[in-house]
């Protein structure tokens, strides 16, 4: 069994990560890698002893919602084949083949909670010291080249007042609630999904009953292009927020990384080398590139896999195109440890 499917016949939603972990590393020292665990749980890797230092960070957790697992036809169904497994695997592949290397230092991170508080992105920022060169693994296709994400803001929204009468003229607190979403909106008038524009969607919006009053409570995702002004921002919402109370959220800037340098060009070359035609991308999400570009070094992201998929139940892997995205891999790593 390849290892891509051994990490999806393990299912790891957000939280219990455990379960794929422990046979991911299992794997990674049957394969000549120095492992070991962190304190957030996160799978660490290292091969080679060259001086270039080259970070590859997956995340071994998922959304939850188990899929059946099977391979038909060369394809692999599962939760996690897509986002992000299919990557994680595909660096260890490629990655193992620098055991005796003495150009490059090759790690691979299998992040926890990727999905949910990126608490394993931000223990590697805090903890780790800045390498050379950062990939981060997620779906780009294998000819693509994810080079930014927006940033990202949450906000908790709640309001409650006294209960009264459907019919009374006051102000339901989900009218509040769907007032303020508008009223933030118009902040944004020119928002909308794509990289360069803000985004503000309602993810969760509940009424509650409760020692006779009644509540609202709203959870809204705002999405950021580069350069967005969060403190202006705080600034802004608080005229809006009516009688409500508003929490917000740590903020996440955008990033989007330069097309010029060394770790770019490498994978540039590996793609046409396997006959493709690269092809840039920025996405309208938020992944750990965005954490962990504070490293400041060369950074981009690439796996294998159609990014539409992810989060569906429609997840799938087609095996060829992970078997290109390791030797593309493979291709761009050899080329990275020639440049010093």
């Amino acid at each position: 069994m390849i290892l891509v499917e051994k990490l999806v016949r393990h299912y790891s939603p957000s939280g219990y990560e455990q379960a794929a972990v422990v046979p991911f590393l299992e794997t990674l020292e049957s394969w000549g890698f120095r492992t070991h665990e962190d304190e957030v749980g996160n799978a660490i890797g290292t091969i080679g002893q060259g001086s270039v230092q080259i970070y590859l960070v997956g995340h071994i957790d998922t959304v939850p919602g188990e899929i059946p697992v099977k391979v038909k036809k060369n394809i692999l169904y599962g939760r996690g084949s897509v986002d992000a497994k299919g990557s994680l695997a595909a660096f260890a592949e490629a990655a193992r083949l620098f055991a005796g290397s003495e150009e490059v230092t090759i790690t691979v991170f299998g992040c926890v909670a990727e999905e949910t508080d990126s608490r394993g992105a931000y223990h590697l920022l805090n903890i780790m010291p800045a390498p050379d060169y950062v990939i981060i693994g997620e779906p780009s296709g294998w000819e693509g080249l994810t080079l930014g994400y927006r940033g990202a803001l949450r906000l908790d929204y709640v309001y409650e007042a006294s209960r009264h009468h459907h019919g009374s003229p006051e102000t339901t607190p989900a009218e509040a609630a769907v007032q303020f979403y508008h009223d933030l909106s118009g902040l944004f008038p020119d928002r909308g999904s794509h990289f360069d524009k803000p985004d503000l969607r309602i993810a969760e919006l509940n009424t509650y009953s409760q020692n006779g009053s009644v509540g609202a409570k709203m959870r809204l995702d705002l999405r950021t292009p580069p350069g967005f002004d969060f403190s202006a921002f705080q600034d802004e919402y608080r005229q809006v927020r009516n009688s409500g109370t508003v929490t917000l959220g740590e903020p996440i800037s955008a990033v989007l990384t330069d097309k010029r340098n060394a770790l770019v060009r490498s994978f540039l070359g590996a793609i046409r080398d396997e006959g493709g035609k690269p092809v840039f991308k920025r996405k309208t999400g938020t992944a750990d590139m965005n954490i962990l570009a504070e490293w400041g070094c060369p950074i981009l992201t690439y796996g294998p896999g159609d990014s539409t998929l992810d989060h569906t139940d429609q997840e799938q892997l087609n095996l060829d195109e992970y078997e290109k995205s390791i030797q593309v891999l493979k291709t761009a790593l050899i080329k990275l440890g020639k440049q010093e």
